[in-house]
């Protein structure tokens, strides 16, 4: 597994210990916070970590080859506000670490059944670019950020290792991923409103318009559930979950947590990607797959912040 610390990794890495599994976590960074947040503080006893960059292609093949990976989850990767800040080093992380994961587990040499990967609805353009309705996987890519076009790199690196040595892969595209754990990234910013509902601190949403919210745990699920199949392919699926206005959000944030009201806001300027996502595919491989309801994924963002307030381990640095 690659960017195990990140918020979906701690929660993919939270169901393979249900699972009973060992997890292998390579990962840049040494504190594994959110992880001890997702899934509990001895969780790092229970893993085996391995600190190393994605981009440096020996440490990610020692990684894979020492430790007798059989799947690899690969979820590292810099976000659309660093790209922008760092084309070069954001394509260096997102473009060459993937294909450094594709690297290691060709030199696995058969060990390794197939690669999960984390690609992006940012791999589509805005809704003007599309027919109405929500945004079907075989949609021409058409992105309009430096992350977008990384990822686009990434599912064609997916389909040319899959042509040319036999690897099988399964890529995913969420929007706006949120639910505890989700504190960077400009799509993170409803799940931070969340945070400061909780914290009784005020927040403005950068953007506005319509998106396309699918709770992080739903995401790692789907992440799991590719790990465990045996699909062969370079396979990229959407991933739906609530199809929803950030105004609206705010107003339900406020419904479920009263104490918000008029702490919270956001700026009406939509993002450039799509508003509606078609998962049809995702259902048919790998579900049924219901997503969870926005109203309750809030909620339980919501409980699950003031649980961690409570105990003095609510993480509060992306507000200051």
């Amino acid at each position: 597994m690659t960017g195990a610390f990140g918020c979906i990794g701690a929660w993919v890495v939270r169901g393979l210990l249900a699972a009973g599994e060992r997890p292998v976590a390579f990962d840049l960074g040494d504190d594994p916070w959110r992880v001890r947040m997702i899934a509990g503080d001895d969780v790092p006893s229970r893993l085996v970590i391995v600190r190393g960059d994605i981009a440096d292609r020996e440490a990610v093949r020692r990684a894979v080859g020492e430790h007798g990976v059989r799947r690899v989850v690969h979820l590292a990767a810099w976000q659309i506000p660093l790209c922008r800040q760092d084309p070069s080093r954001g394509a260096l992380v997102n473009v060459v670490g993937t294909a450094n994961v594709f690297e290691a587990v060709r030199a696995a040499a058969g060990r390794v059944t197939r690669v999960v990967y984390a690609s992006s609805a940012a791999v589509f353009g805005p809704p003007s670019a599309y027919p109405p309705g929500p945004i079907r996987d075989d949609a021409p890519p058409r992105p309009a950020t430096h992350y977008g076009v990384y990822k686009v790199a990434n599912e064609e690196t997916a389909r040319v290792y899959w042509e040319e040595h036999g690897i099988p892969s399964m890529g995913f595209r969420p929007l706006s991923v949120y639910g505890p754990g989700r504190d960077f990234g400009l799509t993170a910013d409803p799940t931070l409103a969340m945070k400061a509902a909780v914290l009784g601190r005020a927040y403005r949403i950068r953007w506005g318009g319509g998106t396309d919210l699918i709770y992080v745990e739903d995401v790692a699920r789907a992440l799991l559930a590719a790990a465990a199949s045996g699909l062969d392919g370079a396979r990229v699926y959407n991933l739906h979950g609530a199809s929803a206005r950030i105004a609206d959000v705010v107003r339900m944030i406020e419904t479920a947590w009263p104490t918000a009201r008029g702490l919270l806001g956001h700026v009406e300027e939509p993002i450039p990607f799509p508003d509606a996502l078609d998962d049809t595919r995702y259902q048919k491989d790998l579900g049924p797959a219901p997503p969870t309801p926005l109203a309750d994924g809030i909620r339980r963002t919501l409980d699950a912040f003031r649980a961690l307030q409570r105990a003095g381990r609510l993480d509060a640095r992306e507000l200051a």
